[in-house]
């Protein structure tokens, strides 16, 4: 039986000293490990030997705790008197280091997602460009028009989807252009709804005069998709989860420190959940805080949220009342001016001249630069692999006028057939091509502050891709 607890035992445990003196040590027993566990303990100890490993204990209060001990016999005259036992509470530091794995476990599945989302980038490029193409050579009356444009739109629905998981598994800087928030909502709400259950409602309510505003529409995604979430997860019986949108004045930043001179876009998403008490409220940003059981939340969603409206120069808050529901209000600057409209181009526009070398592992992406440039005035030559372009590059290069080259290829990635093509001629100009975004792969930054020409993402249409080369072969 305990015969002797120091403060400490108290302050973990919750037990008195008076209360557990001449107690048996199974009241700490938490019933998560089975007899053997016991069994081998006691053997190692009553043969004299001391014993190190883990107990998952319970508190007076019914809470569970983790110590790291180490139990060794006191032996007097050759015969054992009393067993001691140094114990440190460890709950915080193994809570850490699992949200840790966690968390390593999200970024391991966003990579896989985002190599994923990058090589459907390259099966859709073809697919939309001869859809494309076809377009092209089909007269208007041509019953082939019908399937020709449920082929684009479909390509069209799977490369926004590949967009958007690399939207959320990327590590960024943010992509701002001027965009509607509405559409950023409605696009989410799509997404999400095979993840709702049926025995939750959502409604929409947006205002339809708001202005477009100056954002990342990938990472405001992600900020309204982990809010939606965590409002589904905070109402397992179910209930509703509300987005608004409106717009507000320029007094509404004046509290958080925030300029917004001419106003806020403001969303909110709200849910008639558990709510959160006021002692949560105050540290529900913080990283690794989850209020979510063990093994449903990494602590990250409203982190990373809090990091992207700021980055934003925005801000967010929550109002939350236990019982009744919980909403977060976003709150993102309207800058004065618009966004310029591009001008559509025509076919006289596109045209342009020279010898373009593509080099890419895809066959058919290939085959569609060509079909797309040739047309317009360029010759084309094209290369399967990293040495092969090389090779076509050392012998035509005074001929070669523009190098397209993939990022992601086997044997010699787009990095070292830039490195080899710059050193047999210094100012050969190189457009980069790539199914991830130029800020979503460290190689294409370090090939564009090197010198590169350019940028364009998979998959790209006709007039993308010859405004790119014109620009890159004119400059």
């Amino acid at each position: 039986n305990i015969t002797y607890v120091n403060p400490s035992f108290e302050q973990v445990t919750g037990y008195g000293r008076d209360e557990v003196i001449g107690k048996n040590p199974r009241i700490l027993k938490s019933g998560l490990h089975d007899e053997e566990f016991y069994r081998k303990m006691w053997e190692t100890i009553s043969s004299g030997k001391p014993w190190k490993g883990e107990f998952v204990n319970k508190k007076k209060d019914g809470g569970l705790y983790t110590a790291s001990a180490i139990i060794f016999p006191l032996i007097e005259k050759g015969k054992i008197t009393n067993y001691i036992s140094i114990q440190r509470d460890i709950s915080e530091e193994k809570k850490l280091y699992e949200q840790l794995l966690r968390a390593q476990k999200m970024e391991a599945i966003g990579t896989l997602a985002g190599g994923i989302a990058h090589d459907f980038n390259n099966i859709l490029s073809a697919v939309l460009g001869y859809a494309e193409i076809l377009r092209d050579e089909i007269p208007e009356d041509e019953k082939l028009i019908k399937s020709v444009d449920i082929i684009e739109q479909s390509a069209k629905r799977g490369a926004s989807l590949a967009q958007k998981i690399l939207n959320v598994t990327r590590k960024e800087k943010l992509q701002l252009k001027m965009s509607d928030i509405n559409l950023v909502v409605e696009e989410t709400l799509e997404l999400l709804k095979r993840s709702i259950p049926k025995d939750i409602e959502i409604k929409a309510k947006l205002r339809r005069d708001i202005p477009e505003i100056r954002m990342d529409p990938g990472q405001i995604q992600q900020v309204i998709m982990n809010l939606i979430i965590n409002a589904r997860d905070a109402m397992p019986e179910g209930g509703t989860i509300t987005v608004t949108t409106d717009m507000v004045g320029a007094e509404n930043g004046a509290a958080n420190g925030v300029k917004g001179e001419s106003g806020f876009v403001k969303v909110s998403v709200s849910d008639t959940g558990a709510g959160i008490s006021k002692d949560m409220q105050s540290k529900i940003f913080d990283p690794f805080f989850t209020t979510k059981e063990q093994g449903r939340g990494t602590g990250l969603g409203l982190y990373i949220v809090h990091s992207i409206i700021t980055n934003h120069g925005g801000y967010i808050n929550l109002y939350s009342e236990p019982g009744r529901g919980t909403r977060f209000n976003i709150y993102l600057p309207v800058l004065q001016g618009g966004t310029e409209k591009e001008d559509a181009k025509t076919i006289e526009d596109l045209r342009g001249e020279g010898c373009v070398l593509v080099i890419d592992d895809e066959e058919h992406l290939r085959e569609l630069v060509k079909d797309y440039l040739e047309p317009l005035g360029y010759q084309v030559l094209t290369a399967s692999d990293g040495r092969e372009g090389v090779r076509v590059f050392s012998q035509r290069r005074e001929d070669i006028d523009l190098v397209i080259l993939d990022m992601i290829m086997p044997g010699m990635n787009g990095a070292e057939v830039f490195q080899q093509i710059r050193s047999l001629k210094e100012d050969a100009k190189v457009l980069i091509c790539s199914g991830y975004s130029h800020e979503g792969l460290a190689g294409i930054r370090e090939l564009i502050k090197e010198g590169a020409s350019g940028f364009i993402q998979k998959p790209f249409s006709k007039t993308t891709l010859a405004t790119k080369v014109k620009e890159a072969t004119e400059k």
